[in-house]
């Protein structure tokens, strides 16, 4: 069955299959796949099948509508697919399910394109909203850097899967190449639970792959898949595919969002672009003995925090890692602070007096049996009270187990469907909220905001995981909202996902772990930037993804990445006050360059804080005019391997007025010269941090000197 399209042409076999999709002499099926696999589960039993094992497949077309049916007998199991094939195809599911069993997941609609990415001389790329946004030019990376390697998603539950919503925090997925491009969405307006991910099929073709997870028990014989899963051609970049995904959340906001400009519940610090400085009080790694270092007592931190200030004219966010007076890393019980109440109470009351805020890590929706590096213990507390009833269960019915930070702990997963972890965790926060403190980044682990894998038949949910998992988060995160008041912000290790972006206002990115499989692009930004704000996070494993000895100017190039997607800007200090690469190191005898950092981050702040407020706080991202520099080659740790980055990195913006800009950023300790085209435009302005002109910039391809360690602002004429 074939049809013709203005903008493609798609062919179904007899059995449903893909096999061929063109659009401008594009081939996108690189290997043929049925249209649909599920599995069916009872308890610790599975099997999986797919839609070319029916019995009988039936297939009708009209006017572009296509029907299709898949019988499996045996099993009294039915399918109905539906595709509408306009403009873009739509691809709908619903099935009568008798078997007796629940059906876990189904991945569909299923495609394989060809793997023709820029590393086998193609010109083949693969995006994915995963932490903050990924482009993959290459799969043999992406396979061989184990959180992003394909795996399948099972119990326990992993903080980095490839789950929506998650550490993956957007709908869609999109293949392109210098012809055009193919994006998938899932069109889900209450943001139920996905597996959003993509890994290679064979040698030459690479599996898009949606696996969705119906959540419903096997009595709930009829099922319809709640929303339209998309296939949409493209022409453009990543930002082309992330406009259509954009164009499509604008429309469907989850309930209570507002932008940021119009969000009056908002402390005024959020808006003013505060620096943010993170350090431990216990030891310098995440494994060190819990031991008080040098920056214990907290105040012990002022005279740095005041120099750090003064030199990059930025208010500071002061981001407490090992302050719990239980142990680090332990949750949920994290209070009385070290040291007391009181003199955790009067450090925030300094740290305000200098106008700055104060913020602490926790980690996330876990229950510790056992600190592992000091004696704090509830192993009597959780037998005595039979905690395990609310911990996550796993499909055998067995002992709960977790796999989230076991080298500093002994804990379990709490199932967020409990009243029990919803309790606890907020008369926790609640406790930190009274000391007067601004920000908790409650949800560390739980990367995006998304709650664990949960097989219990006692809880009350559904045995397999499910849409339940997010009504449920969402419903805790709105007591925990009420709880901490609208003075206290909360956020996740990663930017929260879709489904949280309401509730998880500043989060701590994670896409410098982007930098080893791929590149990092700042698709989260262009798509959510003017509903909320981030920070550039802790950066740990940085170490692990480049060399800093061959690649010293890696530093500078997170931290003008981070401020070019939108983000506040991190910097990780020791318990000398000393900048170093990342959070989990313990080898200082090699720190970045402190000066050149501190200059950077002064020009950046100016802007952010002034001419550049409109856009970079409240503003909206859009594709950039090209701008081209050189070449700068960042090794990966132990090997000859390199990826080169513009020593000029660019992104634009328009302000809430029709106003456009763009920014430059030269991460380099030497000038750097850039060209832009400016082609199609009515020219521009170069502007310093005081809105000086520098330059003025004709319709066409103009040059422009960047000094060291610094930004550029241009404002489009209109």
């Amino acid at each position: 069955m074939k049809l013709c399209k203005d903008n493609y042409t798609v062919e179904f076999d007899d059995r449903g299959q893909i096999v061929s999709l063109r659009s401008g002499g594009k081939e996108f099926v690189g290997e043929v796949l049925p249209l649909l696999q599920f599995r069916l589960r009872n308890g610790e039993e599975t099997e999986v099948y797919t839609s070319n094992e029916a019995d009988v497949v039936f297939l009708e077309e009209a006017n572009g509508h296509i029907t299709i049916s898949y019988s499996y007998k045996a099993l009294d199991l039915n399918f109905r697919v539906h595709v509408v094939c306009s403009q873009r195809m739509e691809y709908t599911l619903s099935f009568e399910n008798k078997t007796g069993k629940c059906i876990e997941w189904i991945d569909f609609p299923q495609i394989a394109v060809p793997n023709d990415l820029v590393c086998t001389g193609g010109s083949g790329r693969v995006i994915i909203d995963v932490n903050e946004g990924l482009l993959i030019e290459d799969m043999k990376a992406k396979e061989d850097f184990y959180p992003y390697s394909y795996r399948e998603m099972e119990y326990p539950s992993e903080g980095l899967y490839e789950m929506f919503p998650a550490a993956v925090q957007s709908q869609f997925l999109a293949y392109y190449d210098d012809v055009c491009g193919l994006y998938m969405a899932a069109e889900d307006k209450e943001r139920g639970i996905k597996g959003i991910n993509f890994g290679p099929y064979g040698e030459n073709a690479i599996k898009l792959q949606f696996r969705h997870y119906p959540g419903v028990c096997a009595q709930d014989t009829n099922y319809d898949l709640p929303y339209a899963m998309v296939m949409d051609i493209f022409r453009g970049d990543w930002h082309d595919a992330a406009e259509l995904y954009r164009t499509w959340f604008e429309g469907n906001l989850p309930a209570g969002l507002q932008k940021t400009e119009e969000n009056k519940s908002l402390p005024e610090w959020y808006l003013d672009s505060p620096l943010v400085v993170t350090y431990p009080v216990q030891g310098i790694h995440d494994m060190d003995e819990a031991k008080p270092n040098r920056l214990f007592p907290y105040h012990n931190v002022l005279p740095y925090l005041e120099d750090i200030a003064e030199k990059t004219g930025s208010r500071i966010m002061d981001l407490l890692m090992h302050w719990e007076g239980t142990a680090p890393w332990a949750p949920p019980y994290v209070w009385p602070p070290l040291g007391g109440e009181a003199l955790f109470q009067d450090f925030c009351e300094e740290l305000h007096k200098r106008n700055f805020v104060l913020g602490v890590y926790c980690s996330g929706i876990s229950y510790t049996v056992h600190s592992n590096i000091n004696k704090y213990n509830n192993k009597e507390i959780i037998e005595k009270e039979d905690l395990k009833r609310f911990m996550c269960a796993p499909p055998d019915g067995g002992e709960p187990i977790s796999k989230i930070c076991q080298g500093q702990r002994k804990s379990f997963d709490m199932c967020i469907s409990q009243d029990f972890t919803k309790q606890v965790l907020c008369e926790e926060a609640g406790k930190m909220a009274s000391s007067g403190l601004d920000y908790i980044q409650i949800l560390d682990q739980n990367h995006g905001g998304t709650p664990y894998f949960c097989y219990s038949e006692k809880h009350g949910h559904p045995p397999v995981p499910g849409k339940w998992m997010v009504e449920h988060m969402t419903d805790f995160l709105q007591k925990l909202k009420e709880t901490v008041g609208e003075h206290v912000l909360l956020g996740c290790e990663s930017a929260a996902a879709e489904a949280y972006v309401p509730y998880l206002n500043l989060s701590d990115n994670r896409f410098n772990l982007n930098y080893y499989p791929g590149r990092p692009i700042p698709l989260y930004g262009y798509i959510y930037h003017e509903y909320l704000q981030n920070f550039s996070g802790n950066s740990v494993c940085s170490l692990d993804l480049i060399d800093i000895h061959r690649s010293p100017d890696c530093h500078l190039l997170r931290v003008a990445h981070s401020y070019l997607a939108g983000d506040m800007m991190t910097l990780v200090i020791n318990q000398d006050g000393e900048i170093v690469w990342s959070w989990g190191e313990r080898d200082f005898s090699l720190l970045p360059e402190r000066e050149p950092l501190l200059h950077f981050i002064k020009s950046a702040t100016a802007y952010r804080r002034c001419i550049g407020k409109k856009y970079l706080v409240f503003g909206k991202m859009i594709k950039p005019c090209t701008v081209k520099s050189n070449a700068v080659a960042m090794y990966k740790p132990g090997s000859d391997e390199f990826r080169d980055y513009p020593a000029v990195l660019t992104t634009a913006w328009q302000a809430s007025d029709g106003s456009r800009v763009q920014f430059l950023a030269n991460y380099r300790k030497q000038e750097e010269v850039c060209t832009i085209n400016l082609e199609g435009t009515k020219g521009a302005r170069l502007l310093d941090e005081a809105g000086s002109v520098i330059q003025v910039l004709e319709d066409g391809i103009c040059e422009i000197k960047m000094p060291p360690c610094c930004v550029r602002m241009i404002a489009f004429s209109v």
